[in-house]
């Protein structure tokens, strides 16, 4: 009988808790899951997942949670219970750190914003090979409508016969860093902008800008040569991604391909968003931390 890897094992490991999220979960009940000790779990957990088992296993918690509150009639305190959490007043406690809200807070909000979701494996469209990680975990999030500041191209997506994609890109961006240098305006706030309200059967746009917030308005002259393109409010499934860039465009078809249709969530069409750090090398080895917004709607 071949021996289970540690990869298999924490999978075994993360399927418990999200089938038994009503439960304490302590850790010593998922070592005793997963055959290993608790400081064994702990090191093995946090090197394949990036997060500790009590911070992983608590923002799910707290997540389902919120969830709940926004779209039942539930009592805080059964939903406390229901959850493990020993009183309503240390539920409180931990959702307030969490969300930086009460839950009464949260709830009169009305909006989805840092809903943990369940990690979920890397499958071979976003190998391992490229992305330096084994799992990946989305969030929820409520963006208030905004603007850019930019320059746009058409390009041909995956529908076209054709895709210029991974060239059109490339080139626009550096249209807007020229921009940007030549008007001494800094680059920073940049944002890739997807407009998948489709021109044609396979034709969208593509913008990469800096959020006009970010730009200060005193010099309009500056601005000439931007367009601006404004960006309704709208509920995203947000995936972060640290490394190569070469690796972004697999964490995105992993968000599209894989989490998407098991997630509860509809893709809707407008506009996906792509945020950006700072870039450090050159090239496919540049490396940066990057994140893709892809607008959502909640399955009824």
């Amino acid at each position: 009988m071949s021996k289970r890897s540690p990869l298999t094992r924490i999978e075994g490991v993360l399927a418990y808790i999200h089938d038994n999220l009503h439960k304490s979960l302590s850790l010593e009940e998922l070592a005793e899951q997963s055959c290993w000790s608790r400081w064994q779990l702990q090191r093995v957990f946090q090197s394949q997942t990036g997060l500790s088992v009590a911070q992983y296993v608590r923002e799910l918690k707290l997540s389902l949670a919120a969830e709940r509150m926004l779209t039942g009639g539930e009592r805080m305190l059964d939903i406390a219970y229901e959850l493990g959490f020993n009183s309503e007043v240390s539920f409180s406690r931990a959702f307030k750190q969490f969300f930086g809200a009460s839950p009464r807070e949260y709830k009169l909000r009305g909006l989805r914003v840092g809903l943990r979701n369940p990690l979920t494996k890397l499958t071979n469209l976003a190998s391992t090979s490229v992305v330096d990680s084994a799992f990946l975990q989305t969030r929820i999030e409520y963006r208030p409508a905004f603007s850019i500041l930019g320059v746009s191209s058409p390009i041909k997506g995956v529908l076209s016969d054709s895709p210029d994609f991974s060239t059109i890109v490339p080139e626009t961006w550096c249209k807007l860093h020229s921009v940007l240098h030549a008007r001494s305006i800094p680059a920073s706030g940049l944002i890739g902008v997807v407009d998948t309200r489709m021109v044609g059967e396979a034709l969208i746009s593509y913008w990469a800008g800096v959020e006009r917030q970010v730009i200060k308005l005193g010099g309009q002259k500056n601005h000439q040569t931007l367009g601006l393109l404004e960006i309704p409010a709208q509920e995203y499934a947000v995936v972060s991604y640290t490394g190569a860039i070469s690796g972004f465009s697999h964490v995105v078809e992993w968000l599209i391909c894989t989490w998407l249709p098991e997630s509860g969530y509809s893709g809707v069409e407008g506009f996906e968003l792509e945020t950006y750090g700072a870039i450090e090398g050159r090239g496919n080895e540049a490396c940066t931390e990057m994140e893709y917004w892809l607008p959502v709607d909640k399955k009824v």
